[in-house]
């Protein structure tokens, strides 16, 4: 990303855009440590459109968590601060596990790919512009750069504009999964076609 690294302002567009999702509710501090270590890791990938210098979109990937767990962990007095809210409600340390744990597990339910796309989020104003096609393809683009055959993506049962969107631009469902207890995800996986690519990998 740019050197104004903006992930503050990536963090708040995620809690109001992906409001549904459990990590929203970790809060902006903990959201900006987490887009931080997602981009600054050799494993993460972040993506922004912008309008007048405002984000206005957003994607994350990886081609493995672990690297990115591991960056968090190092500015672990950040994390510490940005976590102290949430030691407080054995609820929210459950479903932190719970992810975690997911993570572990989640490539052994079919062979899963272990690249994942993260998030996604577009600003309302700007929903129906085409920014979530860019930004998907110029995510599938660097992951073709990097040499990954394809990539996961995990979608709550009840967002139906997001089953649509990634149905849409060629994901395919493959299994359903339980990341949080009595929540099904549906998990899509998107090839990544060699030699299709709309960017030359010198241009990553």
């Amino acid at each position: 990303m740019d050197s104004r690294a903006p992930y503050r302002e990536v963090a708040e567009l995620h809690i109001a855009c992906i409001d549904q999702g459990f990590l929203a509710t970790l809060g902006v501090s903990f959201l900006s440590l987490m887009y931080e270590a997602i981009d600054k890791s050799a494993e993460g990938v972040l993506f922004v459109a912008e309008d007048n210098g405002t984000i206005v979109g957003f994607i994350a990937g990886s081609s493995g968590t672990a690297a990115i767990y591991r960056r968090m962990l190092r500015n672990w007095l950040r994390l510490s601060i940005a976590l102290l809210p949430a030691l407080f409600s054995w609820h929210r340390i459950w479903r932190i596990w719970e992810i975690l744990r997911y993570t572990r597990r989640s490539s052994a339910v079919v062979a899963l790919p272990k690249a994942e796309l993260l998030s996604l989020a577009i600003t309302p104003k700007f929903r129906g512009q085409k920014q979530a096609e860019m930004l998907y393809h110029r995510l599938e683009d660097q992951f073709r750069a990097n040499g990954v055959p394809a990539f996961k993506i995990v979608v709550g049962q009840n967002l139906t504009a997001a089953h649509s969107f990634y149905r849409r631009v060629g994901a395919e469902p493959v299994c359903e999964v339980e990341v949080h207890g009595g929540e099904t995800s549906t998990v899509y996986v998107q090839a990544v076609k060699v030699g299709s690519g709309r960017l030359e990998p010198q241009q990553q």
